[in-house]
């Protein structure tokens, strides 16, 4: 559940540096851009979100 809520706080995050930064944040090379290129690698590393929320909620017990 941290997982899922770590990346989704990250993911948004990232989307806001994009928006602040505008056309800087898509040029390949600066930082915004690399940090919102790994947010689709991170989310989907350790597998879906629906995955991962079922998988907790079963070792939870609910």
């Amino acid at each position: 559940m941290l997982k899922n809520a770590a990346t989704a706080c990250y993911e948004a995050n990232a989307d806001d540096a994009v928006q602040i930064f505008g056309g800087a944040g898509y040029m390949l090379g600066t930082r915004v851009e690399r940090l919102y290129r790994e947010t689709k690698v991170l989310t989907i590393g350790g597998g879906a979100s629906e995955i991962m929320k079922e998988l907790a909620a079963r070792q939870l017990g609910w």
